[in-house]
């Protein structure tokens, strides 16, 4: 079975981007989806498009894309959901080290389980996770109404929670999430690394806090939605159905 890995990444983080593509080559010779992030006011590092192109030119089906300004990890997700080839996706931040030779038997194995719901987290982290277009169309995709970074992982454990989608978990030996600190030192942050943006707007905007809420997410506070989730993508459904209708 074939499944598409996803990567996110940008400029500074450049070697963890190598070595992770790297590593996935020696276990796997699935499709590789990169997503770079862009820079402030579009400042986009001439030399360092020139780097990732070089690196994606030396591996087979490895398959680069730029924002050239700074876009929000939903879009990132999303973007890379919508131009995979395959049903299933294997999305990975760019500070991960994969150094398990049945890494790919390993997601299958999820892939093809009657139980598996359309996502389940690799060692119940979103730094690294499987997804489905499928299931990802059916929720109307991460919310990218969150412009930075942070959040997406709450807001889909939340959504998944309001209809009885239980979000899976894979234990998986040798796949090490470094849990980088390097961060785009523009976008204000919050909470460590995250986005002030994305935390502010999506307990204020769209979640908060309720002794009464019927949804408890990851941590389990309870909350009440206050505003009603979109469907971002409302045609790549009609995409899915009839591609091969060409």
């Amino acid at each position: 079975m074939k499944f598409t890995i996803g990567i996110t990444t940008f400029s500074k983080r450049f070697n963890m981007l190598e070595e992770l593509v790297q590593q996935i080559r020696a276990v796997s010779d699935n499709d590789i989806i990169i997503y770079v992030n862009g820079e402030k006011e579009g400042l986009f590092e001439e030399e360092y498009r020139k780097k990732v192109l070089n690196l994606s030119s030396k591996f087979s089906a490895v398959y680069p894309s730029f924002f050239i300004e700074t876009r929000g990890l939903a879009k990132m997700w999303n973007s890379i959901i919508i131009s995979s080839p395959s049903e299933h996706i294997v999305l990975l931040n760019d500070d991960i080290k994969i150094l398990n030779n049945n890494f790919n038997s390993a997601i299958e194995s999820v892939i093809n389980s009657e139980n598996f719901s359309g996502i389940c987290l690799i060692n119940g982290s979103f730094s690294h996770f499987i997804v489905g277009k499928t299931f990802i169309d059916n929720m109307g995709y991460f919310d990218e109404r969150l412009l930075g970074f942070g959040e997406e992982d709450g807001d889909m454990y939340y959504r998944c929670e309001k209809r009885g989608i239980k979000v899976g978990n894979l234990l998986l030996n040798n796949i090490i999430n470094i849990i980088s600190d390097i961060r785009h030192e523009h976008v204000q942050s919050g909470i460590g690394k995250y986005s002030k943006f994305n935390r502010d707007w999506i307990f204020t905007n769209k979640y908060i806090s309720d002794p009464n809420g019927k949804i408890k997410g990851m941590f389990g506070w309870p909350h009440k939605q206050i505003i009603e989730d979109q469907s971002f993508y409302p045609f790549e459904n009609f995409f899915l159905n009839n591609k091969n209708k060409l």
